[in-house]
């Protein structure tokens, strides 16, 4: 029985692919095909081919809008951060709206079809990478070395994860499955419902934008960056199960970009996290 991925990208990828292998059938029997279908199959190596590149693009991007405003931000004696160039900062804000809307699109436009052109994944990365920067750049501005740290943070919790997967200390299973999923769900509902109403000027607490968190954000927090982490167990186990199932080598791209938005997301919850650390 094949697992779902908290990922759309890559649960669609498998429906596709199951429907691509039965469609075979019409060939009839290997022997008697009148020509045999050359498809080129999927490799893990081509899965982490393809996210180095997207994580690359990524990060050239957000280079991009952190330069524009590493310079634009000062703090007064109130400890507050204030904007020294405003043109810049104007510019940043722009690519990085652009970018935001660029990945929302995408990422609902995954959730209906598996996501297989590299151009799609490519402008996914630079969207999210121009959004980084900029958000990046404050963060430390006002907390000096939150952005190291959240990097690095991203970069230990993945190989941990993957350690812990590669050696079956933990498995993916119908359970966890169930389990990850509705809390995606959960996730997805909260992080909407806050958007739509930040939209309208209301503040419905969930999120500290100061870094002086109360409880409740503490628990959101910790719980949206566990949920994040473990998330990649069920991205790799649906990799593993797509390369050993002989998966057309486009879905490598979906397998990319689903390993490339979960560290995105990871990253983006390691810096909130981080900056609670800071609060008063």
């Amino acid at each position: 029985m094949a697992m779902q991925s908290r990922n759309s990208s890559l649960r669609n990828m498998m429906k596709t692919q199951y429907n691509e292998q039965h469609m075979g059938a019409a060939y009839g029997p290997y022997g008697q095909m009148t020509q045999a279908p050359q498809v080129q199959t999927m490799r893990i190596d081509d899965v982490i081919v393809r996210t180095v590149a997207l994580v690359g693009a990524t990060f050239v991007a957000a280079m991009l809008t952190w330069s524009m405003v590493s310079n634009a931000f000062a703090t007064n004696a109130a400890g507050d951060i204030v904007i020294t160039d405003q043109s810049a900062f104007s510019t940043a804000m722009t690519l990085g709206t652009v970018g935001a809307f660029i990945g929302l699109g995408v990422i609902l436009f995954s959730m209906f079809k598996p996501i297989t052109n590299p151009i799609i994944c490519f402008v996914y990365a630079i969207g999210q990478g121009l959004l980084l920067g900029g958000v990046s750049a404050f963060f430390e501005a006002r907390w000096p070395g939150i952005v190291v740290n959240a990097l690095l943070g991203t970069v230990l919790v993945f190989a941990g994860m993957l350690a812990l997967y590669k050696f079956r200390i933990l498995k993916n299973s119908p359970m966890f499955t169930k389990v990850m999923v509705g809390a995606g769900f959960g996730i997805f509902a909260l992080i909407a419902v806050n958007f739509v109403a930040s939209m309208f000027g209301a503040d419905l607490g969930l999120f500290a934008s100061d870094g002086n968190a109360n409880t409740l954000q503490w628990i959101i927090a910790i719980g949206i960056t566990l949920w994040a982490a473990f998330s990649f167990i069920l991205d790799f186990d649906m990799i593993e199960q797509s390369a050993a199932m002989g998966a057309p080598k486009k879905f490598a791209w979906a397998g990319a970009f689903g390993l490339t938005a979960g560290l995105i997301f990871l990253y983006w919850n390691l810096l909130r996290l981080l900056s609670y650390f800071q609060g008063d």
